[in-house]
């Protein structure tokens, strides 16, 4: 993490190099159909996400962990979409049964360019909005969940090009 601050204000950034061009690395951050192949970490699973990528648009994928984890409904809304350039999106998940308040939320902001000797370079940065305080230790594995995502995206895309 990029800051001491564990809580509200925390901020998970991550650069990495995927070896596919811009517009399928958005399309792969945006497409439901997509999503449900790389989203959440090594071990997770996705048995249902939807994707409407415009501003305003929502989204939402049910993370599906192995035993004690269960189901993760993550909800949010894209607030912009410039593909294949940019996309930032607000995303809710642990959502309590008893007075509907979320868990998490955090706005995350991918940038994507060209890379030097070709593929995609993107910039993500996650800012965290709100968090429950029985939330605060899972912070510490933001970063990490994030980059296994991303390692299963990387795994998906040569099947994609």
């Amino acid at each position: 993490m990029n800051t001491t601050t564990v809580g509200v204000g925390t901020e998970v950034t991550i650069d990495r190099i995927f070896a596919a061009p811009r517009a399928l690395v958005f399309d792969c951050m945006t497409k439901a159909e997509h999503l449900a192949r790389w989203w959440g970490p090594h071990h997770f699973d996705v048995p249902f996400a939807e994707s409407d990528a415009r501003p305003g648009g929502k989204i939402r994928i049910d993370m599906r962990g192995p035993e004690p984890y269960g189901i993760n409904e993550v909800h949010g809304e894209y607030l912009e979409v410039e593909r294949p350039d940019r996309l930032v999106m607000v995303l809710r998940a642990f959502q309590d049964a008893d007075d509907g308040s979320w868990g998490i939320e955090h706005v995350t902001t991918m940038e994507f360019v060209d890379a030097p000797g070709g593929g995609t370079a993107m910039h993500m940065t996650t800012l965290v909005k709100q968090v429950s305080e029985a939330l605060l230790p899972a912070l510490a594995g933001m970063k990490e969940g994030w980059s296994q995502s991303f390692e299963k995206l990387d795994t998906l895309l040569p099947e994609l090009v």
